[in-house]
């Protein structure tokens, strides 16, 4: 009779997605049939039947993926940094610490796991070079190293670039004294560009107009980047390059880069406003918008330099997320990075039908890809900074936002009476919308009332 039962939950598990339940009725029926192996001694014989894989997640896991994980009936293990847990000392079932500061502890950390491990996965930039190294000491399918510090250090990402067979990337060098940053400065035009090599998420990006504001900004980042490091990026040392300022509209795309090398870029171009396009004296990604209305030929000169980014990096079983600005004289690459764009989870699955998860895990077994887009409608992510810095008060037409038909997520990030402040200083959103309609026209409406009336308000 439990072989029985056995047999009816596996076949469940197997075409829950066809038969259209849901999570919770999923995961209670993958519990059910954990049960009957307990019962019958035999956890590996449940793997094997229902096709269980075990992944490692190296650094930070995000819910969505963990309940990917779940839903799909793997099981997981998180290694954590131990220098950014809050309670180290708490036993969790799924989870191992480290310190990441040296390969040995990583490594011995990885060795304490006593169930065989299928596949290594980073979602966050911090972790791309761990996740890397792990994968080759465990011999699974990974990004190469080389590859990998390129994809976290924008200066060696940038030297890279410039030994494409086209020109896909600006002029850039190392700021490390003010003497470099005038000499760079005398053999370019401003506007000139500031930013870290190896962090994310727009911290100390400064864009700069004259010689005075250059240094000016200069000397603010450098004052600025032990403790921003130490909050983001603990394990890495401060850098700071300057660039040339590219001029002309900003986009992204995502890839999935198989095991020889071969970028297989999704056609659905994300474009960007940024916080200098709205009137904001800031560089962060106020939109992310699909589909793009890029013309037909840029879209494709825009592919086809991501395509040479990914390639000129060494690349291998990874996704890759690619920024680019389009200029006057073509697609520009800002940074590629290993991993899956922020928000394109919901925002391919709302408005493609891919399952960019699944892909990247795919990637991480080794197997071969299969991406299908089953749609192509509007969806739009946005993420809201104050304009002047200040006090936290709350979000303008909070109530007239959360009526909106497209609205598909709404989420404060800041607590009221806190101050908050811009990207380039360190600070982080104070809330994001994503949007999304199939009605194209009402899709329009409710991101024009977002864009005119929802924004933070801070005194």
């Amino acid at each position: 009779m439990l072989v029985f039962i056995i047999e009816i939950l596996a076949v469940f598990l197997f075409h829950h997605d066809q038969l259209g339940f849901d999570r919770d009725c999923v995961l209670l029926s993958d519990c059910a049939l954990r049960l009957c192996f307990v019962i019958l001694d035999s956890y590996e014989n449940y793997a094997t039947i229902v096709n269980v894989k075990r992944f490692l997640i190296v650094g930070d896991a995000f819910s969505g993926l963990t309940n990917y994980l779940e839903v799909h009936g793997h099981d997981y293990i998180i290694l954590k940094d131990i220098v950014k847990t809050k309670s180290p000392d708490k036993k969790l079932r799924r989870r191992i610490l480290a310190d990441f500061s040296n390969n040995s502890t990583i490594f011995q950390a990885v060795d304490s796991i006593k169930q065989p491990i299928d596949g290594v996965i980073a979602t966050y930039e911090n972790y791309i070079l761990p996740a890397a190294k792990i994968a080759e000491y465990l011999g699974l399918p990974g990004l190469p190293i080389s590859a990998a510090e390129a994809c976290t250090d924008k200066f060696l990402m940038r030297s890279l670039f410039a030994k494409a067979p086209e020109k896909i990337s600006p002029d850039f060098a190392i700021a490390d004294s003010e003497e470099t940053v005038l000499s760079f400065a005398q053999a370019h035009t401003f506007p000139l560009i500031l930013k870290p090599a190896n962090l994310s998420k727009s911290l100390l990006v400064y864009k700069n107009y004259n010689l005075e504001e250059l240094l000016a900004n200069f000397h603010r980042a450098q004052d600025l980047a032990p403790e921003i490091y130490a909050k983001y990026a603990p394990s890495r040392t401060p850098k700071i390059i300057i660039e040339g300022f590219l001029n002309g509209s900003i986009h992204s795309v995502d890839a999935f880069v198989d095991a020889d090398g071969t970028p297989h870029v999704l056609p659905h171009i994300v474009d960007y406003q940024t916080g200098y396009d709205i009137g904001y004296d800031d560089n962060f990604h106020y939109s992310r918008i699909l589909p793009s209305k890029l013309s037909a030929p840029d879209q494709q000169a825009l592919l086809h330099v991501a395509e040479l980014g990914c390639r000129s990096l060494g690349m291998k079983n990874s996704p890759a997320h690619i920024e680019i600005i389009m200029t006057k004289d073509g697609p520009r690459i800002v940074e590629i990075g290993a991993r899956n764009g922020g928000y394109r989870e919901r925002m391919h699955r709302l408005a493609n039908g891919i399952d960019i998860t699944g892909a990247a895990l795919s990637l991480s077994l080794g197997r071969q890809l299969i991406i299908r887009a089953t749609k192509n409608e509007p969806c739009a992510v946005l993420e809201l900074f104050p304009k002047t810095p200040g006090i936290f008060t709350g979000i303008a037409n909070e109530d007239a936002l959360r009526k909106l038909p497209s609205l598909n997520y709404f989420s404060v990030k800041a607590k009221l009476g806190n101050f908050v402040g811009k990207a380039g200083d360190g600070y982080k959103m104070c809330a994001v919308v994503i949007l999304h309609n199939s009605d194209e026209k009402q899709f329009e409406n409710d991101l024009s009332f977002v864009n005119e009336y929802v924004s933070v308000k801070p005194v």
